[in-house]
């Protein structure tokens, strides 16, 4: 059985693609700066071409510097909107995640996190959503029988056997229902 990834695959590749095409955009745009900026014709005769290549020998270094401060200042930025970008997107169902899993823990089982198109920890959440909703049958159930045992006991007189017996069979009825429910938790976390 395969377990599910919090976070796709797709996402991953996708993210890794973008990364990669900004990288090659840098390059690519530091390339063409270096060539405008010491694109010079060579000059009609010898002592032409030598001057033209002299004054591109002496641009070059500073060329290389101001391409390479271009293209770390195209890196960081990039990166700065990848990063915020990749947080919003795991960050903010994180955050519900944990939001909802405090009220949970304070026995506040009355909201199912909400997720949008996209987040990437959309199956963990359906997974605690479905928990949480087998959590809300459980406590109904077991409030409906508890109920019934206290209207039992209410009208049992406790000398009749047959009250006796009808209120233990509820309270055999209750316990199968829990253990049913404990156990239909446990294999779906398995």
């Amino acid at each position: 059985m395969s377990v599910p990834q919090p976070i796709r695959s797709d996402f991953t590749a996708g993210f890794q693609i973008k990364f990669i095409l900004a990288m090659v955009l840098g390059a690519l745009l530091s390339t063409l700066a270096i060539y405008f900026y010491l694109d010079h014709g060579l000059g009609a005769n010898y002592f032409d071409a030598l001057a033209t290549l002299s004054t591109v020998e002496a641009a070059l270094t500073s060329s290389l510097v101001i391409t390479f401060c271009l293209q770390l200042f195209l890196i960081f930025i990039l990166t700065i909107g990848l990063t915020l970008f990749v947080s919003h997107k795991i960050a903010g169902p994180v955050f519900r995640y944990e939001d909802s899993l405090a009220k949970i823990l304070e026995g506040d089982l009355r909201t199912d996190v909400r997720t949008r198109d996209g987040d990437q920890l959309k199956s963990m959440i359906n997974s605690m959503n479905l928990w949480q909703n087998s959590l809300r049958n459980i406590y109904t159930q077991a409030n409906l029988l508890e109920r019934e045992l206290l209207s039992q006991v209410s009208r049992a007189d406790s000398s009749t056997a047959h009250e006796t017996s009808e209120l233990l069979e509820s309270v055999e009825k209750m316990s199968r229902i829990l253990a049913s429910e404990s156990d239909a938790m446990g294999r779906g976390h398995e």
